[in-house]
């Protein structure tokens, strides 16, 4: 009898002990799948009921329908949105009635009760316009590296008819996409400047200005805005990347030699073209190109490259301007810069978060990114089932929604305000930034040029652009509640590539080919980015690609780098 007593005390003891964790699991169960249900909602996308009407006749204005109907009435949505109209000048109107460019606002509730914005661009054909007018550009396509050398020669024999479907596909993309509406705007808007467009002129980024006006002018926000003051003027000037002897910048005179030597081997037996530059005390050890492009030609030192996510740190580098001037604080949550977001809610995360991973946002690219007029709408759509600084998940959207708070802050468009406050200061007139954490272009110099201003704290040359007291703040901290980002600051995080011969089970410093302080940031392309600030040490490589032969050289690299610039022998 004892027995079963005790046997019986332990089992509810057990039942007790276990409701706690049978309630946990109900309750992450239901979140996960509360959060499913809000990211079902949020892409749900919105197209014209008519084929081509993103470019459409005056007598035949577009209307707008849910591409997913039947997932849109799940929702209670058929379609559950208003449709303004807002013509060139943003007049609003109750249909496009002149030719032109139009902003289409769609507006509704979303299920989580926050306000549904959305913004598409259409372009309305001109009445008056007449033949003698009208340009009809040449359209033809060829795809002279297309299907490429290694291709069947059943491949080859088709290419007349790749080239002509090519043409086909892109008049019919022009039409049925809206990216064509925002090519014909801007091409009919523009004006000739006798020059090649830069990025932050691309009709793209026009068009993410129109919208942002538009967003403004709905907010109440009369422009122009204040905005960002320019970097402050150095009487000390910083370090600058600059040719120079090996004496100057510090290293063995072999250094370079031993660089291009393993640089070479490396492209030789990857066939992979680069163009690396390693820097010390802003002096260069080495700039040097090397390998072939499609064309079998040599490429030269202004290869332009995907950097792919080192577009985190570009971004942050912006911010960082943003957070010394006062104009936005690390630890704001959303709702200061956004005004749908509700304040003081829990699942509203802060700058700091969105740039250290830790927002409890996912994914890359989602929803078109810093050219979406309105991601942060999107967002906002779901955020009722965030939980931000919980744990440290590698994301771009925090990145992309620093990039709309820029815009709200200056009135400017994120492609701009890149140029305006980065780019120019730097002579960098042809970077482009397809977003901001994933889709930057840039040359081996021009990366250079970023990692020396990180080396010198935030300046370059003779401008200051942020104080070394912020830039403190976009490095890893190891406590704190940024200890859940773990080696992840704002757009960088620690470096540590380790000597080939060092002991896998050390973590002291003489396991290290460069110091502790290290930074950097990775590239799903390959591209390198590292600066060692203790040694004023700044080593980048761009490419367009990483293949898997590329990890063995790509370890050994930095261990030749390191020993090149650091060993008096001419031995390997």
């Amino acid at each position: 009898m004892h027995s079963r007593f005790v046997s019986f005390v332990l089992g509810l003891a057990w039942i007790a002990c276990m409701q706690p964790m049978i309630r946990s699991q109900d309750s992450l169960s239901s979140i996960e799948s509360k959060r499913a249900e809000r990211k079902e909602f949020q892409s749900l996308e919105l197209f014209p009921a008519r084929q081509g009407a993103w470019i459409f006749p005056l007598a035949l204005p577009p209307k707008l329908i849910w591409r997913d109907a039947e997932g849109a009435r799940k929702f209670g949505y058929s379609p559950g949105f208003v449709v303004r109209w807002f013509g060139p000048n943003l007049q609003e109107s109750t249909v496009p009635d002149q030719g032109g460019r139009w902003i289409a606002l769609v507006e509704g509730t979303a299920p989580n009760q926050t306000p549904m914005r959305r913004g598409f661009t259409f372009y309305a054909i001109p009445n008056d316009i007449a033949a003698s007018q009208t340009f009809v550009p040449d359209l033809t396509v060829e795809l002279p590296h297309f299907p490429g050398p290694q291709a069947p020669e059943s491949w080859h024999e088709h290419q007349r008819e790749f080239d002509r479907s090519s043409k086909d596909l892109l008049i019919k993309s022009l039409m049925d996409h809206e990216q064509g509406a925002i090519l014909v705007a801007g091409i009919a808007e523009t004006k000739d400047l006798g020059r090649p467009k830069r990025f932050h002129e691309w009709t793209p980024s026009v068009n993410s200005q129109r919208h942002l006006d538009l967003k403004l002018q709905r907010m109440g926000i009369e422009l122009p805005l204040h905005g960002l003051n320019p970097p402050r003027q150095k009487s000390v000037p910083s370090t600058v990347i600059r040719s120079g002897t090996c004496e100057e910048a510090g290293v063995p005179a072999h250094a370079k030699r031993r660089i291009d030597s393993f640089c070479e081997e490396w492209v030789k037996a990857t066939k992979e073209p680069f163009v690396t530059l390693v820097a010390k005390n802003g002096v260069i050890i080495t700039h040097a190109s090397y390998g072939a492009g499609p064309d079998g030609l040599p490429i030269g030192l202004d290869y332009r490259c995907w950097v792919a996510s080192i577009t985190k740190t570009v971004t942050s580098i912006l911010f960082s301007q943003f957070v010394d001037q006062g104009l936005i604080e690390l630890d704001w949550t959303l709702d200061r810069v956004f005004p749908d977001y509700p304040a003081h809610a829990p699942s509203v995360p802060t700058f700091r978060q969105l740039l250290n991973h830790t927002s409890g946002l996912s994914g890359h690219g989602d929803w078109g990114g810093m050219f979406n007029p309105y991601l942060e709408n999107i967002v906002l759509n779901g955020i009722d089932v965030n939980e931000p600084g919980k744990k440290h998940e590698y994301c771009g959207l925090g990145f992309e929604l620093v990039g709309k708070a820029m815009e709200i802050k200056t009135g400017k468009c994120a492609a701009r305000i890149y140029y305006d406050h980065l780019f120019a200061p730097f002579g960098m007139q042809n970077v482009i930034m397809g977003n901001a954490s994933s889709d930057g272009e840039f040359t081996a110099m021009e990366l250079a040029i970023l990692g020396q201003w990180l080396a010198n704290q935030g300046s370059y040359g003779d401008r200051q652009f942020i104080d070394p007291k912020t830039f403190a703040q976009m490095l890893p901290s190891p406590s704190g509640e940024e200890a859940v980002a773990g080696d992840h600051g704002l757009g960088l995080h620690r470096i540590r590539h380790r000597r080939v011969d060092a002991d896998p089970k050390s973590k002291g410093q003489g396991s290290l080919l460069f110091s502790e302080n290290a930074f950097g940031h990775g590239s799903f392309s390959g591209c390198i980015l590292v600066v060692d600030p203790d040694q004023q040490l700044v080593i980048v490589q761009a490419r367009k690609r990483f293949q898997a032969t590329d990890n063995t050289y790509w370890a050994r690299f930095f261990q030749v780098v390191a020993d090149a610039i650091n060993d008096g022998t001419e031995n390997d």
